[in-house]
């Protein structure tokens, strides 16, 4: 229930985001020029737009598919539609501007490997990616844990279209049709359906329809005639009233591909806009980590004191 939303209800809450982003990460910038003397100007930097944002997000899908599919790792359909969820679900609740999605996207696709039961020790999947290190996928494995709500299940649609292909072929069966062309027929049908999914996954259709509706229109996309018949033994008007939209975002999703040149201008933009109490190489966060590291100290140091007092044997 807190990860499907309507078209202007998602539009909203990723402007609300972004809008608030930007704010917050002008006034940190705002806060590292002054105590730097740093002479640009903040208003001059081109912040992430909400579009900008997006791009970026859904070229980190794309490398989880890519690091999933590697023969080094070669997992599960499961883990990878998870992690693929898992940094969509992230960014909707946090910036790109707060934290990279190359660092978010590995988190996610570790996280995923454990939920998934399909767990694989932190060295060994540190050591596969290269200029990977353990701290860098376990430092953020909470936070997205939070991010998530710890709402760690995902309902996935490639499930609910197994389902729609097993049904299938039962009713081939049960018609006396089930002949071996019309079976292997369906088994290629199924092939694409599958990789039809996948482009799915780098769209927003999770957030708008249920698993089953996106795997009927997939299904609908790849074998039309054999999925209507199939629609009409089920609930008809309740099954064909929302399939023209969801149709349409499916095949855009397959025509449409990644700008590799825009995603390298966004993420150029980002190292110029991107918060610096987030950010380890900044001075801000060097501050900030130094003042808090004071703080603790001083505490250590009244608890120490206030033991000492309470003490009968002193």
């Amino acid at each position: 229930r807190h990860w499907r939303f309507s078209e202007s209800g998602l539009e909203k809450a990723r402007r609300d985001l972004n809008e608030g982003a930007v704010g917050r990460v002008r006034a940190k910038l705002e806060e590292e020029r002054i105590d730097e003397d740093i002479k640009i100007s903040t208003s001059a930097i081109e912040y992430l737009t909400v579009a900008d944002e997006l791009s970026l997000v859904t070229f980190y899908l794309t490398k989880i598919s890519q690091l999933c599919r590697a023969s080094f790792f070669r997992l599960p359909e499961s883990v990878e539609a998870s992690a693929m969820s898992y940094l969509k679900r992230f960014y909707l609740r946090n910036t790109c501007m707060d934290y990279h999605p190359k660092n978010i996207m590995l988190t996610c696709l570790f996280l995923a490997t454990k939920t998934e039961n399909t767990s694989i020790s932190i060295d060994s999947f540190a050591s596969r990616i290269p200029k990977t290190t353990n701290d860098d996928v376990l430092s953020m494995e909470f936070l997205v844990a939070q991010s998530l709500r710890f709402e760690f299940k995902v309902h996935h649609a490639h499930l609910a279209a197994r389902g729609i292909y097993l049904d299938l072929q039962q009713t081939l069966m049960n018609s006396g049709m089930g002949e071996q062309d019309d079976i292997e027929v369906l088994n290629e049908r199924w092939i694409e359906v599958k990789e039809l999914l996948r482009f799915s996954r780098l769209t927003d259709a999770e957030f708008l329809w249920t698993p089953s509706q996106i795997a009927t229109a997939v299904w609908w996309i790849i074998e039309p005639e054999r999925i209507t018949e199939w629609i009409k033994s089920k609930a008809q008007r309740l099954l064909m009233s929302y399939l023209p939209s969801l149709v349409e975002l499916i095949k855009k999703s397959k025509s449409t591909s990644i700008d590799k040149e825009r995603v390298t201008a966004i993420d150029r933009r980002l190292k110029f806009c991107r918060n610096p109490e987030k950010d380890p190489n900044s001075n801000l966060y060097k501050i900030k980590l130094k003042q808090s590291e004071q703080e603790e100290m001083v505490k250590q140091q009244e608890k120490s004191l206030r033991e000492k007092v309470d003490d009968p044997f002193t």
